[in-house]
């Protein structure tokens, strides 16, 4: 058969005619979950090389991840402030310089308990990392971070209440270099289970139900009844698998826990905050599986890559004519069509919880692929990556070093502080 010009001009008239009429198609049924096929033929994602090179410099940190570092960006355009020195012993405040690179240790909490040791460490560790992996120096600065669960104006904090003006920073979570629990471990460690347990279980055998596992007393200061209200909710619900956690009494474990990534095992995960945020997320936003929740109120790094989906939005849902319902607020201005979103807000005290889930057992196509676009930031576009970390380090410190003015007046005493290597093993600042 002799394929002529004309017949060639022929067939890509056709495809591009199927093409436009399939996206006419995708986004005239918005709700329905199908992807524009203009997209699907034109992502590309980071190289698994990428993904765990830990030695990525700018501009290739900016464009395996565009958008990671916003948070950062926003708070470098808040300008210049004056960091001051704070005592000692301020709890769970640790303040460190940078100096040629190398990393110094001026001042620490020493009452910390046993698990604030752990996350007070955990982050050094991190900050070691960056420095160490980076392929060009980086800036000498002056820092603060602080692990207790409430951020710390002028510090940097693991989350930070975008409703509360101020000079808040938020860095990765401890969990980045290990959560020391037996059902967790290190970051690539509980990646890859979840990873395993993603391509044994398709999403038409994961488990058609909600799951949560939690302390009941353990509430967000914004919502002192989010988890009794959670359990009411789902109490005798042949579509809950909701239980409070049973700790054994030395506090190591529960009875009825549930391994991180055995989460991704159901097709629904209730996320909860704790104080304020909880470090459950990241591992759940790894899990092919829909995140729902009431909207979050504390941010981490990689919150704001979030795409709600508002139950209020939904035809059914009783939070539509509620003042408290799960609509678009300060902290979430915008709600995601279906076929858009990545995860669901539900109402705070989980009026519409049930005719959510139901929603989404009558509507599988669209269910899975909102689970699809939460997994695709994680096991695509490497959002929780070796890489996406020390570049997320990196840019934290530069972006802090040019606007933290540290006077040299208020830190003249501190003078250059333990070098880490020698902190790690004597956990001291200083020789006193």
């Amino acid at each position: 058969m002799i394929i002529t010009r004309k017949k060639l001009a022929r067939v890509a008239l056709f495809v591009c005619v199927a093409v436009v009429l399939y996206n006419v198609f995708a986004l005239s049924i918005g709700g329905s979950g199908v992807p524009s096929l203009l997209s699907l033929l034109v992502t590309k994602y980071p190289s698994r090389e990428n993904l765990e090179n830990r030695s990525l410099n700018d501009e290739q940190c900016s464009a395996t991840f565009p958008g990671l570092t916003k948070e950062i960006d926003d708070a470098v355009a808040r300008g210049p402030f004056k960091l001051d020195k704070a005592p000692q012993d301020y709890q769970g405040l640790v303040q460190g310089r940078i100096k040629d690179g190398h990393l110094y240790i001026l001042s620490a909490d020493n009452r910390a308990s046993r698990q604030m040791l752990y996350e007070r460490d955990a982050v050094l560790h991190q900050i070691h990392r960056a420095i160490t992996t980076s392929p060009t120096p980086l800036p000498d600065t002056i820092f603060t971070y602080s692990i207790i669960d409430n951020p710390r104006q002028n510090s940097w904090s693991f989350s930070r209440d975008p409703k509360i003006p101020g000079n808040y920073w938020i860095m990765p979570h401890f969990s980045f270099w290990s959560w020391p629990l037996p059902f967790i471990g290190t970051m690539d460690e509980a990646l890859a289970r979840i990873s395993t347990v993603e391509k044994e279980t398709p999403w038409e055998e994961k488990i058609d139900k909600v799951v949560w596992r939690g302390t009941t007393w353990f509430n967000s200061v914004g919502n002192t009844a989010l988890r009794p209200h959670l359990l009411a909710a789902t109490k005798g619900k042949e579509w809950a698998d909701v239980e409070s956690l049973e700790w054994e009494s030395n506090s190591k474990g529960a009875n009825n826990s549930i391994r991180i990534e055995d989460f991704c095992k159901y097709k629904y995960i209730i996320y909860t905050e704790g104080i304020t945020y909880s470090g459950r997320l990241p591992f759940h936003q790894a899990c092919k599986s829909i995140i729902i929740t009431p909207p979050p109120s504390y941010l981490m790094h990689t919150t704001h890559l979030m795409r709600p989906l508002f139950s209020s939005t939904l035809p059914f849902s009783p939070s539509a004519n509620s003042k408290t319902g799960a609509g678009p607020n300060p902290r979430w201005t915008q709600s995601y069509k279906p076929s858009q979103a990545n995860v669901i807000f539900v109402d705070p005290d989980w009026a519409d919880l049930e005719q959510t889930v139901m929603w989404l057992r009558a509507h599988p196509g669209v269910a899975e692929a909102i689970a699809e676009r939460q997994r695709e930031l994680v096991a695509d576009r490497g959002l929780l990556s070796a890489a996406a970390e020390t570049c997320y380090w990196r840019s934290l410190i530069r972006g802090w070093s040019k606007v933290a003015i540290a006077e040299e007046s208020a830190w003249k005493d501190a003078g250059d502080g333990v070098r880490w290597e020698t902190f790690s093993l004597t956990v001291k600042s200083g020789w006193e």
